[in-house]
């Protein structure tokens, strides 16, 4: 019996995972829908009719096909639905509405971030129920801050869909709050909103919060550092709005921020300790269906006080599917229970499958199931501490080969440490759990709860400090990044040597290494194309102005911030492998000559009250930093073969901007709408001609 007929439910889990993702890429028609869903009911039907045919063996594969598709069906059904709920329909429209929060405000620097389920909207002639979620930025002041978790409000705005990305490799945050349901955004000032009570039913999720935030007002009760309480409410319920961006650095560079977000080492740990209770509790056989009961109530119990977020209740999920099949003495086979647990879990949400907490999970568990014995089996140490440590190397070598691919692609980075590091943090993180759950158990006797409190304290001092520790030392991470395709690339060449070293076929070692040859080779030319290419780019920022002078892999940076080109530009710098940028923070005006282009980056007063007989001939003129002052003055100083208006120009004026522009017949590019601006230059002298200019997001990438 092969690998897919012993895990039917993989099957089944390709065929609805298929119908997602099609959806994000293809439109099928209804009628093609409707036409699929006859045919896999004829073969359904056509595979139960020849069962006492002769026919019957080599017909079996009708009544599979059938079943794919219809779950194919429903898999781009599902993503269909989500889709279709998650559309905010007035868009753009000047209103009063009508919504309650749906979850607790965050604080930021200047707002409150508030998602909300908007009931209903009011303007000047309809009053219109609506079903939508959103989210809505309030200015923040002492009143704002009171908000909470069910508050109705009543407010005028105008909700705009989401900004696409400007700049090239740069966070789609539109397509993020799509998948979380959400297209729709606004801002209200103080004065434009008003609390007209709270409306929280009571469900699940909000008593679990509830839970959750009472289990903070304890540990609240030690005295506890900021970094130490937020590492505690992160390690153990998975509350990260604590988190600081400097700590959560320290946590990636060093390769363990996977503790940080409660999911299955976290659920792991919680499962064997209650195992272990509940089985020296009831040691009999005939008890071991209560044991196994027990242990699944307590186990929950534990994911609802984390306030049941996604990680938990997958994690929380495999883990019970697993105590089930051990209590009803059946060999687990541990792909078919991931494959069960995410089947459960993606109708329920199928946007979950684009989520990288969700992905990276998944992957991690199939890792350390899949690589650790194969490790172990490297390593034939008889001596228990030392297996305890080989045990410990595996299972971190494991999770990082399974998380590999995903953690290039998404974050670019790799942590050269996370062998030694998870090795000591991962025990230290299991032992804080511990410490946590007697503290939390022995809570109602203070008396006695200082014990574990105070070994609490000190063991989260030490975590921090090896983690800090770790993120100081030299050459901590490497950066690679990979795209879609190489993604995809790498994957197949880790399934094809996994196949290789299940069933020794020479074609899936060839097949392994031709991929990795390949995707070799696509660093390799993205490295050339770089090495010969020089271009000019400008970044889209509404509040700064960054140009970017590139030649081969060394550039320089002309910005009015620096801080805020990284954040801008990085990910198109590792993309294209370019070097460490020189900075040259200039908030006056600049006139440069790169590649024979004679171009001036305007954003001061320089032309402002000039005048000239005849105007200086240049070939780019780029306005930036807000500037305001009269276009004719600045077409009247300088005549340019191209104008570029960057995003902090106001639209009033870019507007004007253009226009003058386009009856002076000079071609013109605004940053705000065709997105960040890249000119190719030949390595020749400038012509126009041999000159490429990428004004659109799809292309520039």
């Amino acid at each position: 019996m092969n690998f897919l007929q012993r895990t039917p439910f993989v099957r089944l889990l390709f065929a609805l995972i298929s119908g997602i993702v099609a959806f994000q890429y293809f439109d099928i028609f209804k009628i093609t829908r409707l036409a699929w869903l006859l045919i896999a009911l004829i073969l359904i039907a056509w595979s139960f009719w020849t069962q006492k045919s002769r026919q019957t063996y080599r017909l079996r594969w009708l009544f599979g096909a059938g079943i794919f598709i219809l779950l194919f069906l429903w898999g781009f059904q599902l993503a269909k639905s989500a889709h279709q709920k998650s559309i905010f329909p007035y868009i753009n429209t000047k209103a009063v509405f009508v919504g309650t929060l749906s979850e607790t405000p965050v604080e930021k620097s200047n707002s409150l971030t508030c998602k909300l389920h908007v009931t209903s909207m009011y303007d000047s002639i309809n009053f219109v129920k609506i079903n939508a979620t959103a989210i809505l930025y309030i200015e923040k002041d002492n009143r704002a801050k009171s908000l909470k978790k069910g508050d109705r409000l009543l407010f005028r705005t105008t909700f705009q869909r989401p900004p696409r990305p400007l700049n090239p490799e740069s966070f789609d945050y539109a397509t993020f709050l799509q998948r979380k349901g959400i297209s729709a955004t606004a801002y209200v000032s103080s004065q434009e909103w008003l609390r007209t009570g709270n409306h929280q039913r009571l469900s699940l999720t909000s008593l679990a919060e509830a839970s959750r935030n009472y289990l903070l007002q304890l540990y609240r009760k030690i005295e506890l550092s900021k970094n130490e309480m937020a590492v505690l409410s992160a390690l153990t319920l998975g509350y990260k709005d604590e988190l600081e961006p400097e700590l959560r650095e320290d946590f990636s560079y060093a390769g363990v921020m996977h503790i940080l977000a409660v999911s299955g080492l976290h659920i792991g740990v919680i499962y064997m300790m209650l195992q272990l209770i509940f089985s020296m509790a009831f040691r009999r056989a005939k008890s071991k269906i209560l044991s196994t009961l027990f242990t699944l109530c307590a186990l929950w119990l534990y994911a609802f006080m984390t306030g049941l977020p996604p990680s938990v209740i997958r994690a929380t999920t495999m883990f019970s599917l697993v105590a089930i099949g051990t209590a009803l003495n059946r060999k687990s086979q541990i792909y078919n229970t991931i494959s069960v647990s995410a089947f459960i879990i993606l109708p329920g949400n199928p946007n979950l499958l684009f989520d990288v907490g969700f992905q990276l999970s998944y992957t991690a568990v199939i890792g350390i199931v899949y690589f650790q014995p194969k490790i172990n089996s490297l390593f034939k140490v008889k001596n228990q501490k030392l297996k305890w440590l080989t045990d410990s190397m595996a299972v971190s070598l494991a999770a990082q080969v399974g998380t590999l691919p995903l953690t290039l692609y998404y974050f670019h980075q790799f942590p050269n440490y996370f062998l030694i590091t998870n090795i000591i943090v991962i025990p230290l993180a299991s032992w804080i759990i511990y410490l946590a759950v007697g503290f939390l158990i022995l809570s109602p006797l203070p008396f006695l709860a200082a014990i574990p409190a105070f070994i609490l304290k000190h063991s989260l001092w030490l975590l921090n400090t090896i983690v800090g520790f770790v993120h100081d030392l030299p050459h901590v991470v490497s950066v690679w990044h990979i795209n879609f395709p190489q993604l995809i690339l790498c994957l197949l060449s880790i399934i094809s040597f996994c196949f290789y070293l299940e069933y020794k076929k020479f074609g899936a070692l060839f097949t392994s290494l031709c991929l990795t040859l390949t995707f070799t080779i696509s660093h390799l030319l993205i490295s050339f194309n770089t090495f010969h290419t020089q271009q000019l780019v400008i970044y889209a920022d509404t509040k700064n102005t960054h140009i970017d002078l590139i030649k081969g892999f060394n550039h320089q940076v002309y910005t009015t911030d620096s801080v805020s080109a990284v954040r801008n530009a990085s990910g198109f710098w590792k993309s294209r492998k370019l070097n460490e940028p020189k900075m040259i923070s200039k908030t006056n005006s600049s006139f440069i000559v790169y590649n024979q282009q004679k171009i001036l980056i305007l954003t001061d007063s320089l032309l402002h009250r000039k005048t000239t007989t005849l105007p200086f001939d240049i070939d780019i003129l780029i306005v930036g930093n807000g500037l305001k002052f009269r276009t004719s003055e600045i077409l009247n100083c300088v005549h340019p073969k191209i104008c570029v208006i960057d995003q902090t120009i106001s639209p009033w004026y870019a507007e004007n901007l253009q226009q003058f522009c386009l009856e002076n017949k000079i071609k013109c590019y605004d940053v705000k709408k065709c997105g960040a601006v890249r000119m190719l230059f030949s390595t020749k002298t400038y012509d126009e001609k041999t000159t490429h200019i990428s004004a659109k997001n799809k292309a520039f990438r």
